[in-house]
């Protein structure tokens, strides 16, 4: 009876672990969609005079060692926000399709690429998707 009640308790860690990546993939996604959309209001206000208030605000961030989008000038600024837009839409859409795999068989080429979705998650900036997809992937691992 014990063994019984001990795996549905391993069941229920490991439903666990899914749908923590599951929520973090499509959070993810849903952050990655909002910034990805955000990219060209940003550029139009780079070229209507914001451009100097958005290098004042990465001169302020840098004085007070606060991290951000780094200063890499107003041309190039647009496109490094939407590689990283694209990175972390590739994260979450990797953490999504992992998590539905992983409803079919646990196996450890999913868990893998789950946690390379949560890192490329992570890069993206996007913190609490990539901990729960991080999480999730290390519960299943360390089952």
């Amino acid at each position: 009876m014990v063994i019984d009640q001990g795996g549905r308790f391993l069941n229920s860690y490991r439903r666990f672990a899914r749908v923590l990546i599951l929520f973090g993939g499509i959070l993810g996604l849903v952050i990655s969609m909002i910034s990805l959309t955000m990219v060209p209001f940003m550029a139009g206000l780079l070229g209507y005079g914001y451009g100097v208030v958005w290098q004042y605000g990465g001169m302020v961030m840098s004085k007070y060692d606060m991290f951000g989008y780094p200063q890499f000038g107003l041309d190039l600024m647009p496109s490094v926000m939407v590689m990283w837009s694209l990175l972390g839409l590739v994260g979450g859409i990797l953490s999504v399709f992992c998590s539905l795999r992983l409803r079919q068989h646990i196996t450890s080429n999913m868990i893998f690429v789950s946690a390379i979705g949560g890192a490329l998650l992570l890069l993206s900036f996007s913190w609490l998707p990539s901990l729960m997809v991080l999480a999730g992937s290390l519960l299943l691992y360390l089952d």
